[in-house]
């Protein structure tokens, strides 16, 4: 082969022609896949929503119908109680869409609480409140020390890590329930949606 052959083959191969050069390291990973976008809230969610997956699937976490019935009843019967929510105007197919959307969002509302429930029961601490119910945050934070500790994610880039972290470590941000108060007390005893108030 004569210089400029070499020059020109090193070349295709640094350019990473054929697929031979140097992969590009992902952001982060969890569960052995990579996670490729560099938006701090787009790696928080996949690796919030993979790793609470698994956690929910170890524990058998489920959703049973009457569960999401007795849901759907109280919010039904609260937006009747508003004079919101009717749906006379739909057609059969947009009210069983509308039905659809609000079993899923139900099973999605319980099965959080019951995920919330068993990583505050497994780890303790503060709980904070939030639109959907209450949420362990110290127990969060541990969990997913732990996880990443035994190699189950890894965020690579420093900007993304520290954004990531924000949320479970700056007390700042919310809002906590009074230590030993009756909303802590009743936190995960209660389902939101089954408490009075």
């Amino acid at each position: 082969m004569n210089r400029r052959a070499g020059v020109l083959l090193i070349s295709l191969l640094a350019g990473g022609c054929w697929g031979l050069g140097a992969a590009a390291i992902e952001p982060a990973e969890v569960l052995g896949e990579s996670v490729p976008s560099t938006d701090p809230a787009e790696v928080q969610e996949t690796i919030l929503t993979r790793l609470l997956d698994r956690y929910a699937a170890e524990r058998d976490i489920r959703v049973g119908p009457a569960e999401i019935d007795a849901l759907l009843g109280k919010m039904r019967r609260d937006m009747a109680a508003r004079g919101l929510g009717t749906e006379d105007d739909l057609t059969p197919d947009e009210k069983a869409q509308v039905d659809a959307m609000q079993r899923d969002m139900a099973r999605d509302i319980i099965r959080q609480w019951k995920i919330n429930k068993a990583l505050y029961g497994q780890y303790g601490g503060r709980i904070i409140y939030q639109q959907l119910g209450p949420e362990p945050l110290d127990a969060y934070r541990q969990f997913l020390r732990q996880r990443e500790a035994d190699g189950a994610f890894a965020i690579r880039d420093g900007a993304i890590e520290k954004s990531f972290w924000r949320y479970f470590t700056d007390d700042a941000i919310h809002d906590f329930m009074a230590p030993g108060g009756a909303d802590e007390a009743r936190a995960f005893t209660t389902p939101p949606w089954e408490q009075t108030p």
